[in-house]
C-alpha cells in the first residue's frame, strides 16, 4: 500500500493538470476574496458572517478543483490505458483504489491549505486597508480552516470515486459540473430542507459558509462523510466486478 501510494503521489506531482487545477483554484480564491472584500459595505464588513465569507473565500474553489484533480487522477489512467500496467504491478484492485483515494485526500488538503493562505492573506490586507477590525475569534478562524481542509479533502475522495465509477474522463467531468451547477444549486434553491443534505451543500456547511438554511458544520461534516463513504464503496465494487 505504501509503495502504491508513493506511485500515485508521484503521478500527481508530475502531471501538469494537477498544477493547472491548483492555479485555477488560487485564481478563483483571489477573485472571490477581492469581490467579497471590496464590494461589501464597511458596516457589514465589520460583522462576523461577511468576514467569514471573505477569509473563507478559498473554500469553494479548493473543494471544486480538488474534486476535479481526484477525478482526473483516476480517469486519465483509463483514458490512456495506464491502468493495465498499474494493475500488473499491483493486482489487488482495492489496494490501487485505496492508494488513489488516499492520494486524492492529500491533494485536497494541499489545495485547501494553499487557497486558505491566499484568502486569509488577501482578506486580512483588505480589512486592514479599509480600517476594519477583525471580529472573528481565534476559535472561529480555526473552525473555518479545519472545516475547509476537511471539505476539500473529502472532495478529492469524491472526485476519485466518481472517476472510478464513470471512468470516461469527459463524461465524468460533465457529470461533476452538471451536478454542481444544476442539481446541487437548483435543489437547494428550490427545496433547501432537502438540498442542504446533498454533498455540495454539506461541504459548504462543513467549511463554515454563512449561508441561510445550511446544516450546522458538524452535521454537514457527518453528511459529507456519509456521501463520501457511499461513493467510495460503490467505486470499490465497480473496480472488483468490471473488466479493465
Amino acid at each position: 500500500m505504501t509503495d502504491q501510494l508513493g506511485s500515485e503521489l508521484l503521478k500527481l506531482r508530475t502531471t501538469r493538470t494537477t498544477a493547472w487545477f491548483l492555479l485555477a483554484a488560487v485564481a478563483v480564491t483571489v477573485l472571490g476574496t477581492l469581490v467579497e472584500g471590496l464590494s461589501t459595505s464597511l458596516g457589514r464588513l465589520a460583522q462576523e458572517d461577511p468576514q467569514r465569507t471573505v477569509l473563507g473565500a478559498g473554500g469553494s474553489g479548493a473543494t471544486l478543483f480538488a474534486t476535479f484533480a481526484g477525478l482526473i487522477a483516476v480517469t486519465s489512467e483509463f483514458r490512456y490505458g495506464t491502468i493495465r500496467p498499474t494493475l500488473l504491478f499491483e493486482p489487488r484492485r482495492r489496494v490501487v483504489l485505496g492508494a488513489k483515494l488516499a492520494a486524492a485526500t492529500l491533494v485536497g488538503i494541499v489545495f485547501a491549505v494553499v487557497c486558505l493562505l491566499v484568502s486569509f492573506g488577501a482578506g486580512l490586507v483588505i480589512l486592514a486597508e479599509r480600517n476594519v477590525d477583525v471580529t472573528l475569534s481565534g476559535a472561529q478562524m480555526l473552525a473555518l480552516v479545519l472545516g475547509t481542509v476537511a471539505a476539500s479533502a473529502l472532495g478529492g475522495v469524491l472526485g476519485a470515486s466518481v472517476g472510478a465509477l464513470i471512468r470516461n474522463q469527459v463524461g465524468a467531468v460533465v457529470a461533476i459540473v452538471a451536478y454542481a451547477f444544476l442539481v446541487d444549486a437548483v435543489v437547494f434553491a428550490a427545496v433547501p430542507s432537502v438540498g442542504r443534505f446533498l454533498p455540495g451543500k454539506a461541504g459548504d456547511a462543513l467549511a463554515g459558509q454563512p449561508v441561510e438554511h445550511l446544516l450546522a458544520p458538524a452535521l454537514g461534516g457527518a453528511v459529507l462523510v456519509a456521501w463520501t463513504l457511499l461513493f467510495a464503496a460503490m467505486a470499490a465494487v465497480r473496480m472488483d466486478r468490471s473488466d479493465i
